[in-house]
């Protein structure tokens, strides 16, 4: 229902924009970023990014220099993950280890990133921006039971926290409307330094730590 109503006023400023053509347009120097999007994980469970989990986004961007503008972000979503057909083949089995097949997660995340502008204009905006954030997981199972006290899902001895670091590299753009309000998007990954999103590190058949997509939409709201 929220994505519907932001949806709908997206393309209610875009209506706005084009029909009037004497609006004058105007960069803020700060301005609040809300706005939704999809996060996709890779990892143990699966071979490529799938099974999308909606987020929230708020934040803080900064926009007074032409070059590099910080931005202050936080993230509230989920994501998910399912293989049923899922065999570990790590030497690390034992006969009473059950690797979980599947997983839910919430993921929390505040963080900074850089806004390096490859285009800046009076009216929009293109940039690159790497980040580090702090996130927080949980993963579950079916029956919303936390993985991190059922040890016999993971090698004998494994444990891990449920805070890590991330340093997501995202692309992006805005456009920016009358009196400061903008809409943009971006896509990126997140790149979390963990390789326990989905509860499987020791007894997994990846060698690379778990990682996930996004991809929102973003409405500008001027502070300044």
């Amino acid at each position: 229902m929220r994505a519907h109503i932001f949806i709908s006023v997206f393309f209610s400023l875009l209506i706005f924009q084009v029909n009037g053509q004497v609006l004058e347009h105007t960069m803020p120097k700060l301005s609040l970023v809300v706005g939704f999007g999809g996060t996709s994980y890779r990892g143990d469970l699966t071979n490529r990014f799938e099974s999308w989990g909606g987020t929230f986004h708020a934040g803080l961007a900064f926009n007074k220099k032409k070059r590099m503008n910080g931005f202050l972000h936080l993230m509230i979503g989920g994501v998910r993950g399912n293989s049923r057909s899922y065999v570990t083949n790590s030497n690390q089995t034992t006969q009473i280890a059950q690797p979980n097949s599947y997983f839910k997660t919430s993921l929390i995340s505040f963080g900074y990133e850089l806004r390096i502008n490859v285009i800046k204009k009076q009216s929009y905006i293109l940039y690159v921006s790497p980040g580090i954030a702090l996130l927080r997981f949980d993963p579950k199972d079916e029956y919303n039971q936390s993985f991190s006290n059922q040890r016999l899902t993971r090698a004998s001895g494994e444990t891990y926290s449920n805070i890590s670091l991330m340093l997501p590299t995202k692309i992006g753009g805005a456009y920016y409307l009358n009196k400061g309000y903008g809409i943009g998007c971006d896509i990126g990954f997140l790149n979390p330094l963990t390789d326990y999103i989905d509860n499987i590190s020791k007894l997994g058949n990846r060698n690379k730590k778990d990682n996930l997509l996004q991809i929102n939409l973003l409405l500008y709201i001027p502070l300044k």
